[in-house]
């Protein structure tokens, strides 16, 4: 009997664990390094412009690129957010959920940098994993307004006022994809909806995380 309350008490603590987000974290760091050293050559091969898709159908840059970064500080910025404010979403909607939010921002958020390319006939390489993680953040909004502010105890204005910010900050910016930005969190918000209604997220797991 105590052998199995010491199992599933390993098994609680091992489930409180945002395995996703550390191994994503964890994956684009590798990468990071990987470039350090080796060159431009993951840059030539990863990096996302709608040119490489209409000219080659290299449709495999929607993800590669989403691991890739220009240098540390780019690195930093988009695994702190990961990190955390993924852990948040994760431990709230299941790894698979989250794994599914995850990379259909990042590629929704590419697609979006792809129309803005062609509407502005501006064409130009981007890299980095910023539309996958607002997607995260619009994921954690709908969970905040779904939940009337108990997620994470944070509320619907303080959300709003970080998006805000956030997206301010990027338009402030040069060479910052805002069209993946804004595509990443408008779908971050959008998929979340759906896998919460679509494939019901339990009802418990709403009341043990708001306890």
């Amino acid at each position: 009997m105590r052998t199995q309350q010491f199992d599933w008490e390993m098994k609680r603590e091992t489930d409180r664990i945002p395995w996703c987000s550390a191994v994503l974290t964890a994956v684009n760091v590798i990468v990071f390094l990987i470039c350090w050293f080796d060159g431009d050559f993951l840059y030539e091969k990863g990096a996302f412009s709608v040119l490489y898709l209409l000219r080659n159908g290299e449709y495999y840059r929607l993800v590669t690129a989403m691991f890739l970064h220009a240098d540390v500080s780019h690195l930093a910025n988009n695994m702190i957010l990961l990190y955390f404010g993924g852990e948040i979403v994760e431990k709230t909607v299941g790894k698979l959920r989250y794994l599914i939010l995850f990379f259909v921002s990042g590629i929704c958020g590419n697609l979006f940098s792809a129309v803005y390319e062609l509407s502005t006939g501006s064409f130009y390489e981007s890299i980095g994993a910023s539309g996958a993680v607002f997607g995260l953040i619009g994921g954690l909004l709908y969970l905040v307004i779904a939940r009337k502010g108990r997620a994470a105890q944070i509320s619907v204005q303080r959300m709003v006022l970080m998006i805000v910010l956030s997206l301010y900050s990027g338009f402030q910016s040069v060479m910052v994809n805002n069209a993946a930005h804004l595509g990443g969190l408008l779908s971050g918000f959008l998929v979340t909806f759906l896998l919460c209604h679509v494939g019901r997220l339990p009802d418990e797991r709403f009341r043990r995380s708001a306890a």
